[in-house]
């Protein structure tokens, strides 16, 4: 089973992902989400999220991923990593299970 540092590193990588695909689309290439990971559902999976939290689950996760192209592009995307921190704890906060 995968610990919360791997699953922030997961939500890290989407977000550092995220940041390309807005940048593409800035330049006017938009893939219309098929290059999309959908590591969304991965996290959930690992997290437990129970099917009647998924919404508000997706709705925060996404929140996330629109804020990612604020920060500055790296190589590792370390300063994705408070970013994603804040998801995870935001998203253990909200699966009431």
């Amino acid at each position: 089973m995968l610990d919360k540092s791997q699953i922030i590193h997961i939500i890290q990588q989407d977000l550092k992902h995220s940041q390309l695909t807005e940048a593409l689309r800035n330049l006017g290439l938009d893939d219309g989400g098929l290059y999309s990971l959908d590591l969304i559902t991965l996290v959930a999976q690992l997290m437990k999220v129970p099917p009647e939290h998924m919404e508000s689950f997706t709705e925060i996760y996404g929140s996330y991923l629109d804020r990612a192209a604020k920060y500055p592009v790296t190589y590792l995307g370390e300063y994705l990593l408070p970013v994603a921190e804040a998801c995870y704890f935001r998203l253990l906060g909200g699966k009431n299970h």
